[in-house]
């Protein structure tokens, strides 16, 4: 346990020394999505509505639950809706809902905190360089040496979720009946 100790002690001053703080302990929550947009769109009518799904899957979205489940009155002339897309196809399909309606123009907001993918890249190299440097001290210290492995991990886990979505993004879309 004492060897532990020091070696974390070790690891910890090598990471103050170069400015990175407990850098193995620093959590990150990536966002599943890049970014959350908000519209509206009229229509004649909430007829539209099945013209809009059928938009919105050519184009590649994916509604995020099925369309009965979505709030929607017939009293007022509105349906909520609310789908995942690429990001690389949202001009294709602001184009395909145009023709189906006045489209307003989407309000966009960050997903969630955004994760500093530099910073998790220069981390897991670290880990991983020191990892392979201190293989032999490790190998004594099967506890640590699995906690060096969790943190390598769980850091791949956010780096590939990041990239992932950085090109994914939700779409809320009020859709509205013109009276």
């Amino acid at each position: 346990m004492k060897a532990v100790a020091l070696l974390l002690a070790a690891l910890a001053a090598s990471a103050r020394a170069a400015g990175d703080g407990p850098y193995w302990l620093q959590s990150y929550a990536p966002p599943a999505y890049h970014e959350i947009l908000n519209a509206e769109l009229e229509v004649k009518s909430l007829d539209a509505v099945e013209k809009i799904v059928a938009a919105i899957q050519k184009n590649g979205g994916k509604l995020t639950q099925p369309l009965a489940v979505f709030a929607r009155s017939d009293k007022y002339g509105e349906q909520q809706l609310s789908f995942e897309l690429e990001r690389a196809k949202a001009p294709a399909l602001l184009k395909a809902l145009r023709k189906v309606g006045r489209l307003s123009e989407p309000v966009s907001r960050p997903a969630g905190e955004i994760v500093p993918l530099d910073e998790v890249r220069r981390k897991l190299a670290r880990l991983s360089r020191e990892k392979a440097e201190k293989g032999a001290l490790l190998a004594q210290l099967p506890a640590t040496a699995e906690a060096v492995d969790e943190l390598i991990a769980s850091l791949s886990t956010v780096e590939a979720e990041v990239q992932t979505a950085e090109g994914r993004e939700l779409w809320n879309v009020t859709v509205r009946a013109r009276r």
